[in-house]
Formats: C-alpha cells, structure tokens, sequence
C-alpha cells in the first residue's frame, strides 16, 4: 500500500526535483586552529639542533582537517607555556599568540591566536581561534573558532565554529557549526548540527540533528531529522532525510506553523496548521489544519481539517479530501470530495463526485456511477450498485441496511475491531 502511495506522488510531481546531501560529523569542522591545553607530564627534550618545527611540552594537537599548527623551535629550550600578549593592539604578518586581551589583532596572512578577549580580530587571509570571545572575527578568506563567544564570524568566504554563542556567522559563501546559539546564519550555504536561534538564510540551510528557533527561509531548506520553529519557507522544505523513498522515519519530525514551498515534504510525523506546495508529502502523520498540493497531497495518516489537491491520498484519513481525485487507499471517515472521482476501502461519511468506489460504506454516495459491496446508507446517481443493497443495481436512489449477502455492519465491525487489535486506532 506505501508503494502505491509512493508512486501515486511521484507520478503527480514528475517535474518536482529531489536532492541528495552528503553526510558528516563535528570531527570535519576543520577548527583545530591551536593547540589545546593536556594533562602535565615530564618535560620532553629539547629538540635536535635541526628540527624545524616542534610542539610546546604541555600541549596537543586538537583533531580536525586544519593543518597542524607550526612554532618554529630555537636552540634555546622551549618554554613550557605558548607565549602570552597582552597589549592594547597586536599587528604582524603571521602571529601566533597565546593570549591575547586588548582591543584588536591584525595579521597580514593567517593569525592564530589560543585566548582572544577583545573587541575584534583581523585577517587578510585566515584568522583562527581557539577561544574567541568578541564583537567579531574577521577575515577575507575563513575564520575558525572552537568556542566563539560574543558578536559575529563575518567573512566573504566561509566561517567554522565547533561551539558558537553569539549574533551569528555571515559569509557570502559557507557558514559551518557544530552547535550555535545566535540570531542568524546568513549565507550561500549555512549548515549546522543544532541550531538555535533566529534564522537560517540563504541558498541551502541544514540542521543535521535539530532546528530549534523562528525559519528557514532560502533555496532549499533541510532539517534532516527534527525541525521545531514558525516556519520552513523555501524552494524546497524538507523535515527528514529523504525527500521520496522508504528511508526510516525514525523520530524524524516537524513541529511549527507552516512549511511553504515549491515542493514540501516531511519523511515522518508533521504537526503544524499547514503544509503548502505543487507538491506536499508527509510520510508518515500529519495533525494540523490543511494539506495542500497543487499537483498533489499525500500523508500516510491524516488528521485534519482538509486535504486539497489535484490528487489527494492517504492510506488513513480523517476530514476532508478534495480535488479532482480523492483516495483513501485504507479507510476515510469524513468527506471525500473528488470531481472525476472518489476511492476508499472504507468510508464513513460521504463520497461526491462523477464516480465514487468502496469497499464498505456507511454514509452516502453522490454522483453518475455509485458502487460498493456492503452498503449501510444512500446511494444517489444514475447508476447505483451495491451487492447487498435493497436491490443490487438501480437508477436515482438506492438503499443498505448492513443485511444483505455482501456482509453488512457485521463483517464491516468485525474487520474494523481486528485492525484495533493490530493497533490501529481511527
């Protein structure tokens, strides 16, 4: 029946595209810009006279794709401690500093500073934290930070924090967090484990874990397992990892007012006033007010006030369903409003349209052509036919009474109190 489903979506959306997303970790960040601090032990000795490079005693390596830092070795032991700058302002080609407090820090190529406490810090090239705490991170190129405290990473190109609380990250190109608390991330492509906050905006906004705050608003908006907020508003707005397909709905869910867009889709329960595209999915519950899809609507549950489309389905629905045609490939209890026509195993409720089709019906059908097997109800149209109704076949007006050869109400109960037993519930 899902396949069924699945395919009735796809071939209403032939021309709605998909999109496919890489997957990764905080371990790719890539915001090891230093060095961070170890358990003491023995001091290491010096190093050969011909050594390069060599690494403070006290110190390791952070794990992530950012080269290692360099401190260029002296035939002088080092010292157990990075160097420390306090200074009202710190310029320099490429500085390396251990903490720094004071107003600004500007390099001409790529600063790397471990403890920054002021108002800003400037770099041509690259700037690299590892605790950064201030108004903003600049660079022309990338800004890096393991925990980010204060106002903005702002770069044309990309910013990267593993932890950052603040105003947010801007960029032209790429904005990168593990966790951030902020306003905003604004840029051609925002991405984050968990967000909280404001805004995501830009061409392609990505949770991978959660999305807690106002929207999403761009090109294509992807909260790949839980999105809690106002609204997604975009081109694409999608609430799960899969757009179509059997991927695990997992706890996958959206939970806000809308989701809006050319095509929306929620790969698993969507709770909202409503879900609004040419094409609207939701592969699993949906509880809110409307569903709507130009060329089509589906939910595998729906529980609502209307579902509207140029077809609209459901393996299970409560409400209305309305379009040019309406199907319930389980049971409806409700409306369905279909012009061509109308399907349900079960209804309880009412069929309209040219041609209406159940299994089992209690209620009425209204059209041309009526037909059902058990009938507890009112056939009306020029064409009735029901198998146990009072006569099998006939013109304008037909009645059931759940009595005839066809079963009636007590095989319709019996079937309805077995599917309760396997758990389902209407």
């Amino acid at each position: 029946m899902r396949h069924r489903a699945l395919l009735t979506f796809a071939a209403s959306t032939a021309l709605l595209l998909s999109a496919a997303t890489a997957h990764a970790g905080d371990e790719d960040l890539g915001t090891r810009p230093a060095m961070k601090p170890k358990a003491a032990e023995p001091a290491a000795p010096a190093p050969a006279a011909d050594s390069r490079y060599a690494t403070p005693p006290g110190y390791d390596r952070v794990e992530g794709d950012v080269e290692r830092s360099q401190v260029r070795a002296v035939d002088a032991p080092i010292a157990s401690d990075p160097p420390g700058d306090w200074a009202v302002m710190h310029a320099g080609l490429r500085p390396h500093l251990g903490t720094f407090g004071g107003v600004a820090t500007f390099a001409l190529a790529h600063a790397r500073t471990e403890r920054f406490y002021g108002i800003f810090s400037l770099s041509a090239i690259r700037n690299d934290a590892g605790t950064h705490v201030g108004v903003a991170q600049i660079a022309l190129g990338r800004n890096l930070s393991d925990d980010f405290v204060g106002g903005l990473q702002l770069s044309p190109a990309e910013n990267r924090a593993r932890e950052h609380v603040g105003l947010g990250q801007v960029s032209l190109g790429y904005n990168r967090a593990g966790e951030i608390t902020a306003l905003t991330q604004l840029g051609g492509y925002n991405r984050a484990r968990v967000f909280h906050g404001a805004l995501q905006l830009g061409g392609y906004n990505r949770a991978d874990e959660s999305f807690v705050g106002l929207a999403q608003v761009g090109g294509f908006d992807h909260a790949q397992k839980r999105f809690a907020g106002v609204a997604q508003v975009g081109v694409v707005s999608l609430t799960g990892e899969d757009l179509f397909g059997e991927g695990s709905k997992g706890d996958h869910r959206f939970a806000g007012v809308a989701q809006v867009g050319f095509l929306t889709a929620t790969h698993g329960n969507f709770r909202g006033l409503m879900q609004v595209g040419a094409g609207a999915a939701t592969w699993g519950e949906f509880v809110g007010g409307v569903q709507i899809g130009g060329a089509a609507a589906y939910s595998e549950k729906f529980k609502g006030l209307a579902q509207i489309g140029t077809v609209a389905a459901s393996n299970h629905s409560v409400g209305m369903q309305i379009g040019a045609v309406a199907m319930a490939f389980d049971e409806h209890d409700g409306l369905q409003l279909g012009v061509a026509g109308n399907y349900a195993t079960r209804i309880e409720g009412a069929q309209i349209g040219l041609a209406n089709f159940a299994k089992d019906v209690r209620g009425v059908q209204i059209g041309v052509f009526n037909h059902t097997r058990n009938l507890r109800g009112v056939q009306i149209g020029l064409a009735n036919h029901a198998e146990d109704g009072v006569l099998p076949w006939t013109t304008i007006l037909n009645m059931g009474f759940g009595d005839g050869d066809g079963g009636g109400p007590d095989e319709l109960e019996s079937r309805r109190s077995a599917s309760r037993g396997r758990g389902r519930s209407y």
